[in-house]
């Protein structure tokens, strides 16, 4: 009984949250682009590279494709110590103005990013990660929201770059989630996450309040949470699109996932100040939510494969005394009555798998993004909770136990 009603507040706080977005995103539809800007200020552009020769080429090509005044941008490129030939094909680009430093390699991005800091020469400054991408009109979309003097940074929509096979088909659709809620929280003033991949930034705020925090692993969630308590504003550009490579077997992306959640934790204990209601929606609802939701889908998922296990067990005791005979139980398999039977759970469920899709449709559409995305969202429908609970359930484990997560 106990089990069933966690159940059902899991999904019902699932719901509620799904849609309460979805209202907030429609009620702020007026904002959903700035007004254009009036003037362009001089903005550099910094590329860490690490040991990224077969992607940094592509990403060059794109900053240097921007739609946006050439006397008004730079290129910096700082090689982090690459032990292929990174820093040789970034030196191609010399001639065509980029500026090309390289540095011993400190165990970071951050280090790379607060060097390339030093010598950027801009109002504005953002990073474009070497396995990344950015549409030649993603910076003209991006610079209005700067004329709003609180805003501190300005995100864009991340997406997977291709998705060849079924791991990135899964993260293209969290990307298209990501691309939705990203919108939503900055209608709500909660973005907590500046990503790497083409996030522009006021370099007067680096100046006054310090650079990136350079050992720490999402140096991106914690600049985003230094902004937050600091009482500036972060926004997101629904529409200028940034492409990214993402991890194509599972080892890769579970050493993301390491990264990104102990970041997270880490970054989130630091920032604890953060919770409450001195910060409004962020330290009311997005921060507490974020940390119900990785609590209830680790339960649940404790939970299924316990009851898998258990249920397994038990049938396969109960076939061993009728002889494995399969023949009677699959003619009477109660499969008509289980589709027979909808249950309030069972409804509440498929209607949360139909809110689901309208975000990333709603994404979709507003971020101008022309890829399929039905055969994606079976898939991520299928195993993602459970990728989900098991990235967190290791990640917290090597927190707890302190081991040493690296880039």
């Amino acid at each position: 009984m106990l089990w069933i009603v966690f159940t059902y507040i899991a999904v019902y706080f699932g719901l509620f949250t799904a849609l309460f977005f979805i209202f907030t995103f429609f009620e702020n539809m007026e904002n959903l682009r700035p007004q254009n800007a009036t003037r362009f200020p001089f903005v550099s552009i910094i590329v860490p590279a690490f040991n990224e020769e077969s992607t940094i080429s592509g990403t060059l090509h794109s900053l240097l494709n921007l739609d946006y005044p050439k006397d008004k941008i730079e290129i910096i490129v700082v090689d982090d110590g690459s032990k292929d030939n990174t820093l040789n094909v970034a030196k191609k680009f010399e001639k065509k103005g980029v500026r090309v430093f390289t540095k011993e390699n400190e165990g970071g991005k951050g280090y790379a990013l607060n060097f390339g800091l030093e010598k950027a020469k801009g109002e504005l400054v953002g990073c474009l990660d070497a396995d990344s991408f950015v549409v030649s009109d993603a910076l003209n979309k991006m610079i209005g929201y700067f004329e709003d003097s609180e805003i501190a940074a300005v995100t864009p929509s991340i997406k997977v770059w291709k998705d060849n096979n079924f791991i990135q088909k899964i993260q293209k659709i969290e990307y298209m989630m990501g691309v939705f809620l990203r919108k939503s929280f900055s209608y709500l003033d909660s973005i907590h996450v500046t990503p790497g991949p083409f996030t522009i930034y006021r370099k007067s705020f680096f100046d006054k309040y310090g650079g990136y925090d350079a050992g720490n692993l999402t140096e991106d969630i914690e600049v985003a949470l230094r902004i937050q308590r600091h009482g500036f504003r972060i926004e997101n550009s629904m529409d200028a699109n940034v492409y990214t490579v993402s991890p194509n077997n599972v080892k890769a992306l579970q050493k993301q996932r390491n990264r990104w959640y102990i970041g997270f934790l880490g970054n989130v204990l630091n920032y604890k100040d953060l919770f409450g209601l001195k910060h409004g929606n962020l330290g009311m609802l997005i921060l507490p939510s974020a940390f119900i939701s990785v609590l209830m889908s680790i339960i649940l998922f404790v939970y299924a494969f316990g009851n898998l296990i258990v249920n397994s067990v038990k049938n396969i005791l109960n076939l061993s005394s009728i002889g494995y005979d399969f023949v009677p139980l699959l003619n009477n398999s109660g499969f008509d009555a289980f589709y027979l039977n909808f249950n309030p759970l069972r409804i509440l469920a498929i209607v949360s798998l139909f809110v689901g899709f309208s975000m990333v449709l709603i994404s979709k559409k507003y971020s101008n993004e022309e890829g399929k995305v039905g055969l994606s969202y079976f898939l991520y429908l299928s195993v993602y909770w459970v990728f989900f609970a098991v990235w967190w359930i290791i990640a917290i484990s090597l927190k707890v136990f302190k081991k040493r997560i690296s880039w």
